[in-house]
């Protein structure tokens, strides 16, 4: 249910900001609509803006561009081209700073698209890591997941239970992406708050 939600919305939310032009106070009007109806259909509280996403990767080796991908929400994608693989799968990481803190016991979801659109010769999927992590030391995670991404537009989900504070300014989701000489695509995510009683695992694997 979660995933039909999240598609449906996703195109006539995207396709509905952009079609007209308007000012900008409109379309913060526009966007600021959608997201309050797109948190109320959401398991917990959503504490992205998934119409407002800083894509930026980082490390050398790679190219990056938003383009068109038939398949994706709204038609787009953020597409890396890893062109070189690296000691570490950070080493080329699409990083995405948080907007809101999280606090210790909260249970997060993520749920976000993507795809493998050109996986490393002679394998037939990505291979990328995701977590939500702190950007000092001890660089501990809430969640870190290994990924195998088909070369389909999927929704994919991952979660975790915060075992500590995590202020907005120190910490970030990252989508490791050097194990291989690959080119995948993103598109919107969502990351939602459950809250300390909350349970994830029934939007798992779905």
């Amino acid at each position: 249910m979660l995933k039909r939600f999240i598609l449906s919305f996703s195109v006539a939310a995207i396709i509905s900001i952009v079609a007209a032009p308007s000012s900008f106070a409109d379309d913060n009007a526009a966007i600021q609509e959608a997201l309050a109806a797109l948190d109320a259909q959401l398991p917990g509280k959503l504490i992205n803006n998934p119409y407002e996403i800083k894509w930026r990767t980082d490390g050398s080796d790679k190219k990056d561009a938003v383009v068109k991908s038939e398949g994706a929400p709204g038609g787009t994608a953020y597409q890396v081209r890893v062109k070189k693989t690296k000691k570490n799968p950070w080493d080329t990481a699409t990083r995405i700073p948080m907007t809101e803190s999280i606090a210790k016991g909260d249970v997060i979801l993520l749920s976000y698209w993507a795809r493998a659109a050109k996986p490393q010769k002679g394998r037939t999927t990505g291979d990328i890591s995701v977590n939500i992590q702190r950007n000092v030391e001890p660089y501990d995670s809430i969640f870190e997941e290994r990924v195998a991404l088909s070369t389909e537009w999927k929704l994919y989900n991952a979660a975790g239970k915060a075992k500590r504070d995590y202020a907005a300014d120190k910490t970030q989701l990252n989508f490791n992406l050097a194990r291989a000489k690959q080119t995948i695509e993103f598109g919107q995510f969502y990351i939602m708050n459950l809250g300390p009683n909350g349970d994830a695992s029934k939007y798992m694997g779905k």
